[in-house]
């Protein structure tokens, strides 16, 4: 190992100095910059890898139990052989499958009487309510009060678009969501009706972004939820009135992600390439050109992280308008969460239902397997015993 020398340690102490935020010697400048610069590119590990690195570390690393030993078998362990396990999972799953929905039937709500809700989605970036023409209406039209107009008799497809070649083939999708929503309310439950949809808000995880309420006109909401809490949020809130119209749509950006994220990584490995020529630099004009080019690069790096967390955050939450009409026909808002006792024991029956049902249906594989395995186990235990007693006569 070389030995350090006084200039080396004093190296060193700059670079520990740069990391920790405090500051270098004017002469060390440029090496500290260097020691920030790797640090950014350092390879960073998983969460979830991390945690169990960690929960493995505690444990001191367990193996195998030495006292194992591999002819101290068990007479079942031929059981759990991964054709045998394959074939009862297949069989249980679908078994659950089965039970659970017998007769494909579609349980969905319809909002107890309340207006109907229109629920439009797109992914061509166009408005959440449109109409297609092809020389005659081929699509559903919707007007500002959500009346949609009958779907004509011939249907024209929409034209070809040419796509994104860099995004269309990816598995995971970014997708942008969002919805409106109209309800009734008398006028003296105004202000508890939109007390309710700010506690629907919070329990969702979102948050208000702007609010008008008018005790005797109504209120308006803007509300941000995360995007996989929308449907359950809209189901809350559609309970909270009368329903006179409901709308969605989603828009694809996936696009836009991966042309975002390509940006960020080819500045990345501009810098990367920067660094390594600032390495190699022998002239101070090389060294201020190259750190010049390396200031450009980093806001480059900080545009295009700023552009990669709008693209998801599009993503991650979603735009709900709210608007809460005074009418003095509609019914009062709902006083509990729509689930009673009653509710509960049917739910309860329900999964006795499947529990027994899926343990008739592994009943019938695994007895069938027990009864062929069984003179196997014993022929087996029997020639053991045969061949120990063999060789304790020859002894």
């Amino acid at each position: 190992m070389p030995e350090l020398t006084p200039e080396v340690e004093r190296e060193l102490a700059a670079i520990d100095d740069a990391l920790t935020g405090r500051r270098v010697a004017s002469d060390l400048a440029e090496l500290g910059e260097l020691a920030l610069a790797l640090r950014e590119e350092r390879p960073r590990i998983d969460d979830g890898f991390g945690h169990h690195l960690d929960t493995r570390v505690e444990r001191g690393f367990p193996g195998r139990d030495p006292r194992r030993r591999a002819s101290g078998r068990r007479w079942w362990s031929g059981l759990l052989s991964a054709p045998v396990v394959a074939t009862v999972a297949t069989a249980l799953l679908v078994a659950v499958i089965v039970i659970a929905d017998p007769a494909g039937q579609d349980e969905s709500g319809g909002g107890g009487g309340t207006a109907s809700t229109q629920e439009t989605d797109r992914a061509d970036g166009g408005a959440a309510t449109q109409a297609r023409s092809g020389g005659a209406s081929a699509g559903s039209a919707q007007d500002s009060s959500g009346l949609a107009e009958p779907l004509s008799a011939i249907t024209v497809p929409p034209a070809p678009a040419p796509g994104s070649p860099g995004s269309d083939g990816r598995v995971r999708r970014q997708v942008e969501r969002s919805a409106s929503l109209t309800l009734a309310a008398r006028p003296r439950d105004i202000d508890t009706v939109s007390a309710r949809i700010q506690d629907v808000t919070r329990r969702q995880g979102g948050f208000i972004a702007s609010s008008t309420v008018s005790s005797s006109e109504g209120a308006t909401f803007r509300l941000r939820v995360p995007t996989r809490n929308l449907d359950a949020a809209m189901a809350e809130l559609s309970r909270l009135g009368n329903v006179r119209s409901r709308a969605q749509s989603s828009r694809d950006i996936t696009a836009q992600a991966v042309s975002a994220s390509s940006r960020l990584k080819d500045a990345r490995t501009e810098r990367k390439s920067l660094l390594r020529q600032l390495a190699d630099a022998v002239t101070l004009t090389q060294t201020e050109s190259i750190r010049a080019r390396l200031k450009l690069v980093g806001r480059e790096i900080e545009r295009a992280r700023a552009q990669v967390r709008r693209v998801n955050n599009r993503a991650s939450f979603s735009t709900v308008d709210v608007t809460l009409e005074a009418d003095r026909r509609a019914g009062a808002p709902s006083s509990d969460d729509g689930w009673s006792p009653a509710d509960a024991a049917r739910d309860a029956l329900r999964v006795l239902e499947v529990a027994a049902g899926v343990a008739l249906i592994a009943l019938a594989i695994v007895l069938p397997l027990a009864l062929v395995a069984a003179p196997a186990v014993l022929a087996a235990r029997w020639t053991r015993r045969r061949r120990r007693e063999q060789a304790l006569d020859a002894v």
